[in-house]
This record gives structure tokens, sequence and C-alpha cells, in this order.
């Protein structure tokens, strides 16, 4: 039974659209982390609160207050 649903799965899946094949497989990897943080909940309390990946920094960021105020940052 569940090798024929996943069958159909793949078929509906190949049918798709390219862009609409990558929306389902960002969606399974969704639910993925979905069922990974909270099989993690059971062990730890969890804070939910919403965290977004905006990718790496830009390379040469500086953070030092004096470049980014100057000498009148204070």
């Amino acid at each position: 039974m569940v090798m024929h649903s996943t069958q159909v799965l793949i078929e509906k899946i190949q049918s798709l659209p390219t862009e609409r094949i990558a929306e389902v497989e960002d969606f399974v990897d969704f639910l993925k982390q979905r069922a990974r943080l909270r099989r993690g909940a059971t062990h730890s309390k969890s804070l939910d609160f919403p965290v977004d990946d905006l990718g790496p920094w830009p390379e040469g960021l500086n953070l030092r207050r004096e470049d980014m105020y100057g000498d009148n940052g204070r």
C-alpha cells in the first residue's frame, strides 16, 4: 500500500512544471525540519520563536563600534 501511494506521489510530482517541483522540494524539507525540531523538543524545553536564515554575512563586514559610528559615536 505504501509503495503504491509513493509511486502515485512521484508520478504527480513528475507531472508538475519545474518551478512547482522546487516548491514541493522546499515543502518536504520544511516537513522534515519540523519533525526533527519536534523530536528534539521532547528532550529539552524549546523556545518557540521564528529564526530567519539570511545566509552568510558579507565578506569583510566589520562590526567594530568605532568603524560603524566614527569618533562621535558616543
